[in-house]
């Protein structure tokens, strides 16, 4: 199937439902690609995936869909300003049916393996005809009927009211019969004129068969029998051997559907037919002169006989060679002469066209490729600079301001390394950097497994939150789990250098409220205000190294929660401010596994931007095989839906999970080579 039906079905999806319905519907459909180039071939399956797909995000049934589909098929003509063609197909609507066949073998020129249905009229009256429909695809007789009303409105200003009368599968082919009910104005005064020039005609003009042969020179007629009883001069130079042979020996029917019988063509005469060379026939070298004809038949009443009048179907010069025929073998009447010769000029103008608009429409693809992995790039910045939640709102035309939140509870963790400066005496300045870097790309990739936010480093002052900017109940426990984490890594990190034999880090840890939001234009940063935060710093001043020092109320927040999930060393109390003193908690174990926190309390900066190599496999290759995923604001739309195939865990089933398992099991926190 063509890229022309194909943009069809999509240009209506988009233009009816939006731009995001259509990423839904080619989410569903497994379609990735978003422009359909007119002249390249498709599965013949995809227009059924789209348009089932659209049934599933939409909800309309199928039937109504392709119907509409076909109603805005004129309309989406223009695009292509085909429908100039439509136009001057037929002066009435009965002529304008009969001539679709004829259409569909002038488009051969554009689309040269175009696998066209076959229309056929019988039956015309004054209130309507009988429509025969046959086409090798199934599935479409609402797509066609949307388009014969609405054509039928369009260009002749009918109302057509169509009724199904049999459908049948014969040849591998689909057979509808349909009766096209309309005010057939002009039916009875076509045929009075029509005789009335046929007899005057009849009266004053005779000709003789040799003039009849010479005007059509690639005329067949044949008899009852389907026997040729003869052929024009030009035929007779190519194919002499032919007379007195079955025609349907001979040739193929290409066109309409029907059995090449006697009966069935003399029902179907006044129409048009196609015929080709039995290629299966013939050997190598008559291969290579291979014919076929197109034209039209007339029963002779006075040779008992169907006349045949075709001519050669000839789209370029070298086929014209092949088969052995010159210009002056056609009628000087006929205007396939003109149309030979200036086929090879079009054709070239044409191949032109087409890989003109082929190279665009690649252009235009690798744009947007390019765009998407740099939008991918850019939001990666910016989540490593905001939480995801709040760079959305700026995005979206929030001001600063309106960012601004007050979050009752949180906690914060507070971590720096024990004789950092004196560690930055003994190295040099890109070793400090080295040093860091190591350090902190390990403590980034811990942050993101338990769910919790970074909000800064100062120099080798590490801060983190949880409960902002996401809200969750287990900030304690989130936190408490990230701390024992920063120790463990750091007991791991043993001679980096000669310079650096170990490392240990002192921890602090608070609960509070503390008010959240964007400061500063110029490299802006998500900053924590309020008493928690000094809190917790000052927790952190007073811990030891390799030690979690917590204040009594992320002490508390935790045992109300869930008692006995932390062992907790009680400490001194330790002044905050003037005559203002807290009592405070070493970190000692933890009864079972860390908590695993559920998806929507991770601002994690990494799932909105996948491997790069994985973007330039999905953006540079999009035809490989399977589903992608759609833009984020459908996927956004087919988890709302429940359309998805996946179910995601709630935070009670993990909740559930998580506390099971804190009851059987039994994890020490404390590394090896900390201080008792």
């Amino acid at each position: 199937m063509y890229g022309l039906i194909i943009d069809h079905i999509a240009t209506y999806i988009k233009e009816k439902y939006g731009e995001s319905t259509w990423a839904e519907v080619k989410f569903v459909s497994g379609v990735t690609e978003d422009t359909f180039q007119m002249d390249k071939k498709f599965s013949e399956g995809l227009s059924h995936k789209l348009i089932w797909g659209c049934h599933d995000v939409t909800g309309d049934p199928v039937d109504e869909l392709m119907n509409n589909i076909g109603t805005s098929f004129y309309k989406f003509l223009t695009k292509y300003e085909f429908n100039k063609v439509l136009r001057v197909l037929g002066r009435t609507f009965p002529q304008f049916l009969n001539g679709l066949d004829n259409l569909h073998e002038y488009l051969r020129f554009t689309f040269p393996k175009l696998k066209p249905p076959s229309f056929y009229c019988e039956h015309e009256s004054r209130t309507g005809l009988t429509l025969h429909y046959r086409s090798k695809r199934r599935g479409f007789l609402h797509y066609v009927q949307g388009q014969i009303r609405n054509i039928a409105e369009e260009l002749f200003q009918t109302e057509v009211v169509i009724e199904l009368l049999d459908i049948e599968h014969d040849m591998n082919l689909e057979h509808i019969i349909m009766r096209l009910h309309f005010n057939n104005l002009d039916f009875n005064r076509q045929g009075t004129a029509y005789r009335n020039l046929n007899d005057s005609i009849l009266e004053k003009v005779k000709i003789t068969s040799d003039i009849f042969f010479d005007i059509f020179p690639f005329i067949i007629v044949f008899n009852r029998g389907m026997r040729i009883r003869n052929i024009g001069i030009g035929l007779l130079r190519v194919m002499a051997g032919i007379v007195g042979k079955k025609i349907n020996k001979t040739f193929l029917l290409m066109r309409p559907f029907i059995r090449f019988r006697w009966e069935e063509v003399h029902v179907y005469l006044d129409g048009y037919l196609c015929l080709t060379e039995e290629r299966h026939r013939m050997g190598d070298v008559e291969r290579e002169k291979f014919l076929s004809l197109k034209g039209q038949m007339f029963y002779m009443e006075e040779w008992e006989s169907i006349c045949y009048v075709g001519i050669p179907v000839m789209s370029h010069l070298p086929q014209m060679y092949k088969s052995g025929l010159f210009i002056n073998d056609f009628a000087l009447h006929d205007s396939s002469r003109d149309l030979v010769l200036a086929s090879t000029q079009q054709a070239a103008e044409l191949k032109l066209l087409l890989h003109q608009e082929a190279q665009k429409s690649r252009n235009m693809r690798e744009n947007m490729n390019r765009l998407k992995k740099e939008r991918r790039r850019t939001d990666k910045l910016l989540y490593q600079m905001l939480p995801k939640s709040v760079a959305n709102l700026l995005r979206n035309g929030e001001s600063a301001v309106a960012c601004c939140e007050r979050f009752d509870s949180v906690t914060i963790l507070f971590t720096d390394i024990v004789e950092f400066t004196k560690m930055c005496s003994s190295l040099t300045p890109l070793e400090v950097i080295e040093f860091l870097q190591v350090i902190y790309t390990n403590f980034d990739k811990i942050i993101d497994v338990h769910g919790v936010y970074k909000v800064e480093t100062i120099g080798d002052a590490y801060m983190v939150v949880s409960g902002a900017p996401t809200k969750t109940e287990h900030d304690a426990e989130f936190i408490l789990d990230c701390a024992s984490q920063f120790l463990v890594e750091a007991g791991k990190m043993v001679n980096m250098s000669a310079k650096i034999p170990k490392i240990d880090i002192r921890a602090g840890v608070h609960s509070g409220s503390v008010v959240a939001g964007v400061v500063g234009l110029s490299m802006p940063r998500y900053c924590l205000f309020g008493e928690t935060v000094f809190v917790a710093n000052k927790m952190e001043q007073n811990s030891v190294p390799m030690k979690v020092l917590v204040s009594e109320t992320t002490h508390n927040k935790i045992e109300e929660s869930d008692p006995g999930l932390y062992q907790f060393e009680m400490r001194e109390e330790i002044e905050i401010r003037d005559e203002q003193t807290i009592q405070t908690f070493f970190v000692v174990s933890r009864h079972g596994p860390p908590r695993v926190p559920s998806p929507r309390n991770c601002e994690s900066r990494q799932d909105d931007s996948r491997n790069e190599e994985d973007d330039d496999d999905d953006l540079i290759f999009p035809g490989k095989a399977g589903r992608k995923s759609p833009t984020s604001e459908a996927e956004d739309e087919l988890k709302k839906k429940g359309q998805l195939s996946f179910t995601p865990v709630s935070d009670t089933g993990i909740e559930r999970h998580s506390r099971n398992s804190n009851r059987t099991h039994s994890q020490d926190i404390t590394p090896r080579n900390s201080l008792t």
